[in-house]
């Protein structure tokens, strides 16, 4: 856990270490608590790296009082009272763990030799244990042929009874019917396209829509197109290319993630890289920068509600965000107690609320997020799925009472420069599907 920690400013995992600006904070609440606990794991840092435990503990005890449903603060807290021999306080954390319905493998982790076999941490070790324990209410809806399809996106045409899926290896969009099977309807590289990351399909236009990117982890990478991304329309019945929209050169690079399409045919998609929502007008020939907000930090699944007003987007690292599409003001939606919003990577609407795909928390979980009547807040977040084939979950679809969802994308099988990890073993990737009340 510590290592995680360590590397957490490096690497920039859930973009723990950025903090905006005292008066942004003050701005936005959400924000206020953020800084403050990024601001304390940014000192912990160097502690830790010179093994003086307890004050690096003091600095991670700030984090996780400003910001107590990031689990990575929660488990360095413990690691570092496990350090300290202290543990009262290892209980407690692992406790807070246990009470968001997390879990962490405390046999496995070297920080915590000095106390796991106290008799007093046994019960917190049951609750980790048992919310690590799969709780499967799914089953296998397909199976994708290719072992090294390495599939994100994930969209459903109901008249054609047909599913899509975006390929970041391969570069194109395979459609898989109900009973296994598979045709590609956007050819490897079709139209230049880089990795396939979000795919939606409007059947009132006969249109799929796809976001793509340039990264490593695709076949035929080019170093000098690192950061350039697009939107591309295409026939649904055909594969034709219908139109291109490529976002404009940045100092940081794009990276388009995910899309959705609004009731009234306009195209909102989530830049994780350069954060900003970008938007294609129903009918427009342009993508245009629809919303930047210092709220945005790592965005991923956009949803529009059926009214076309409110579109709700999942930021990795902040939780939960409501964007009015008229006044674009931007709501941060905080989890309830004893939950947590974050780590979630793509979203879908279902009856008034939402479904999320949560694989930024250890156990990796689909996730039923109520809504307030007003669509501002979230009254709960209860866990639909963690399913033991669902490994690397990532998007998933409502498709009548069903949510059909990527279960092993396997991105942890491929390192950062797009090679096979040593003794990497690919399985075939696996749709499943909950059947939902």
């Amino acid at each position: 856990m510590l290592r995680s920690l360590l590397l957490s400013c490096t690497v920039g995992l859930l973009t723990p270490c950025l903090a905006p600006s005292s008066r942004l904070a003050a701005q936005y609440p959400a924000l206020d608590s953020a800084t403050a606990a990024r601001d304390a794991w940014r000192l912990a840092v160097p502690l830790v790296r010179r093994k003086e435990w307890s004050a690096a503990r003091d600095q991670v005890r700030r984090a996780v009082a400003a910001w107590p449903q990031q689990q990575f603060y929660i488990g360095a807290y413990a690691s570092l009272s496990a350090r300290l021999s202290d543990t009262a306080e290892t209980i407690r954390a692992l406790t807070q763990l246990a009470d968001l319905g997390l879990s962490l493998d405390v046999a496995a982790d070297s920080d915590f030799a000095l106390v796991r076999d106290a008799p007093a941490l046994r019960p917190v070790l049951h609750r980790l244990a048992a919310n690590a324990a799969p709780a499967q209410r799914s089953t296998v809806a397909a199976t994708l042929p290719q072992d090294d399809f390495y599939p994100e996106g994930i969209s459903h045409d109901p008249a054609r009874g047909v599913w899509y899926l975006a390929s970041v290896r391969h570069r194109k969009v395979t459609r898989l019917t109900r009973n296994g099977v598979a045709e590609n309807l956007i050819k490897e590289g079709q139209d230049s396209l880089w990795a396939v990351l979000g795919v939606r399909a409007d059947p009132s236009t006969g249109t799929l829509w796809v976001t793509s990117a340039a990264i490593p982890q695709m076949i035929g990478y080019l170093p000098s197109d690192q950061g350039r991304s697009g939107i591309f329309a295409f026939d649904l019945a055909t594969g034709r290319l219908k139109a291109r929209y490529l976002l404009p050169a940045s100092t940081t690079g794009h990276l388009l993630g995910d899309l959705v399409v609004a009731p009234n045919g306009d195209v909102y998609a989530t830049d994780s890289q350069d954060p900003a929502i970008w938007r294609v007008l129903k009918g427009s020939g342009q993508v245009q920068e629809f919303l930047r907000h210092p709220l945005f930090r790592s965005l991923q699944g956009p949803v529009v509600d059926p009214s076309g007003r409110t579109l709700y987007v999942a930021d990795y690292s902040l939780g939960v965000l409501a964007v009015d599409l008229n006044t674009r003001e931007v709501t941060a939606l905080p989890a309830p107690p004893r939950s947590t919003g974050l780590g979630i990577d793509g979203l879908a609407w279902y009856q008034g609320g939402l479904i999320g795909v949560q694989n930024g928390v250890t156990p990796a979980r689909i996730v039923r997020i109520t809504l307030d009547p007003g669509g501002r807040r979230i009254s709960a977040i209860d866990l639909l799925d963690h399913h033991a084939l669902a490994t690397e979950p990532t998007i998933g679809t409502v498709w009548g009472k069903s949510f059909f969802y990527v279960a092993n994308s396997q991105w942890d099988e491929y390192d950062d420069a797009g090679h096979l990890k040593p003794g990497a073993k690919l399985e075939r990737p696996r749709i499943l599907e909950i059947k939902l009340p």
